[in-house]
């Protein structure tokens, strides 16, 4: 496995992905904006973009009661790290019945909310509506190939309705940590941390006040 070489393997692997993004600023040449949660996947994609456009580069996150304020610190963290710039954009997936509704599309009804919102930063970006020459904009998530082969991650059908670019969806989550870890990510070892709403069982509304709570309950157990 590439890991077990990490000045050859891992330097092989890190490249192919660069190569894979710097394809895709070649075709596009414009703007670059991550979804970005600060999660590992999204760490090492937001650094690689990072690396192939610099100046063109932007890290988004979707802030809504899903998101945990320690998630949102560490996203801060990650992406004061890499050195690419960061937009907080608020999100509003607790204004649809069928997220509300937690029966199964939640993820898709989520992911559909936050890259209606980055369309909208990137819409901007681009110089629309704002006089200016319009320009290219990708949209990059951090899909590894495991998160294809999870029936459960419905989200993955609003990535594709979006055209949204997957650069490391041909590495597994072990290959994208050792990637992480090569680049010198802090968070490369960090535990996954879905969204609050993750928490609930199906069929257990997703609330923003019930969303709250799970997160005060969790901060009482992380400090008890």
């Amino acid at each position: 496995p590439p890991h077990d070489d990490p000045e050859g393997g891992m330097t092989a692997l890190v490249e192919s992905c660069l190569r894979k993004i710097q394809a895709i600023a070649v075709a596009q040449p414009g703007k670059n904006i991550v979804a970005f949660s600060g999660g590992v996947d999204s760490s090492l994609v937001a650094a690689l973009v990072h690396r192939v456009a610099p100046a063109s580069s932007l890290a988004c996150t979707g802030i809504s009661a899903s998101l945990p304020e320690a998630q949102l610190d560490l996203a801060r963290h990650v992406a004061e790290h890499i050195g690419i710039q960061m937009r907080e954009v608020p999100t509003s997936e607790g204004s649809h019945p069928e997220y509300l509704a937690n029966e199964g599309m939640a993820c898709y009804h989520c992911k559909s909310e936050l890259y209606t919102a980055l369309g909208a930063v990137a819409r901007f970006a681009s110089g629309v509506g704002t006089g200016g020459p319009a320009t290219p904009v990708v949209l990059y998530n951090g899909t590894n190939a495991d998160d294809q082969r999870d029936p459960t991650r419905v989200g993955l059908r609003a990535a594709e309705h979006f055209q949204v670019a997957s650069p490391v969806s041909h590495l597994s989550k072990d290959e994208v940590r050792q990637a992480a870890k090569h680049l010198g990510l802090p968070n490369w070892n960090h535990a996954a941390s879905p969204c609050l709403r993750s928490r609930l069982a199906l069929g257990v509304s997703a609330t923003d006040e019930t969303l709250r709570r799970i997160e005060s309950a969790e901060v009482i157990l992380v400090y008890a």
